[in-house]
Parts: structure tokens; sequence; C-alpha cells
């Protein structure tokens, strides 16, 4: 990227995530950088993540959440004014609902394969691993928002609690091998006996 886009990024990024889409202008981006608009990658990068690496299925799934997410934090004005964004641009509205629906599929593929490999038990109700992807969805779509409701600016601490706050989600999932993996892979979430929580 040219010195002109990087610029144009830079204060963009800077306005949005201060005052919000709503509140920022093209013509007040154009002021503060100096030089006109030009375009965002936030698509390019997210399409970019390498959701599977088979020498560990059940990391570089972990792997892929914490990347979507830091790239995210990144363009966080995105998602604080996501619900403003999508009902006022159809054109941001349907590619969102063709991304969700290639993840929702690349998801239930990967849940397959994990359950192939023994890392995730079969479902035992109907839709549940669907219903899963949705519940991780929904908590990517409205995470940061829900920091901002309890706190004044975001850090980079989000970011982490988001992973784990992930891998708990899917913890009840896997089978006695996925949790020796999930342990291999999260040392300090080392699970409780039931001693323990007394």
């Amino acid at each position: 990227m040219n010195a002109t886009k990087q610029k144009i990024l830079k204060v963009s990024l800077e306005l949005f995530n201060t005052y919000g889409v709503s509140n920022v202008s093209l013509r007040s981006i154009a002021d503060a950088s100096g030089i006109s608009v030009g375009n965002f990658n936030l698509v390019k990068k997210i399409d970019a993540i390498d959701f599977l690496d088979n020498s560990s299925l059940l990391k570089s799934f972990f792997n892929s959440a914490i990347t979507l997410i830091s790239i995210l934090f990144d363009y966080q004005f995105f998602l604080l004014d996501f619900t403003t964004i999508a009902r006022g641009n159809a054109k941001i509205k349907a590619h969102y609902a063709e991304v969700s629906k290639r993840r929702e599929a690349l998801f239930l593929e990967l849940v397959q394969l994990f359950i192939a490999e023994d890392i995730f038990r079969v479902p035992v109700l109907h839709n549940e691993y669907l219903n899963v992807f949705k519940r991780i969805e929904v908590l990517s779509n409205f995470w940061f928002s829900s920091i901002l409701i309890q706190k004044e600016t975001l850090d980079k601490t989000s970011i982490s609690t988001y992973s784990v706050l992930v891998s708990q989600s899917l913890y009840p999932y896997l089978t006695k091998q996925g949790q020796q993996q999930y342990a291999a892979l999260f040392p300090s979430q080392k699970p409780q006996s039931a001693h323990n929580m007394k």
C-alpha cells in the first residue's frame, strides 16, 4: 500500500474509532488527512484468514478466531456501528450475508472433520453445531459494543478475553481427545474438579 492510502486508512480508522461511523463524514476524513479518501481493506484481510492447518486442527481453529478479532479490533468502528452500517447500506448488508453463509458452511465442514478426528462429539440436539456457529457470530459482531457498555475505551485485552470466551464456548463439545488437545493449547485454563469448585 502506498503512503497516501496508508495515511487515509490511519486517519479514517482514528476518526471512526473515536466518533463512530454516523458522526464522521468523508469531508472530515479528507480534512484530517489533507487528501481524498481511498478504500478500506477490511474484507480482503478477513477473506485471507487461513482457517485450517492440518498439523493441528484445533489450534488452527482457535488461531483463526484470534486473527479475526484482531483484524476487527483495528477496524473497531465497523463493529461498533455495525447495525447502522448494515441497515444503511444494502450492498454491505448483502455482502455480510454472503460472507456469513460462507463462514457458516466452513464452520460446519470443520465440525464434521473434528467429529471424524474424534475432537468434537457427535451432536445430540437438532442443529446443535449450527447454533454454536450463530452464538459465536453474535459474540463476534457485538463483542466490542458489549465492552463499551461498561468501559470508556477498548484495549488489546478485549482480544485475549474474546479468545477465552470462544475457546470455552467450544469446550463442552470436545471429546476426551479434544479435551487433551485443549489442555495442551490452554494450560492456564485447566478444568477444575468438582471438589475444587465448592
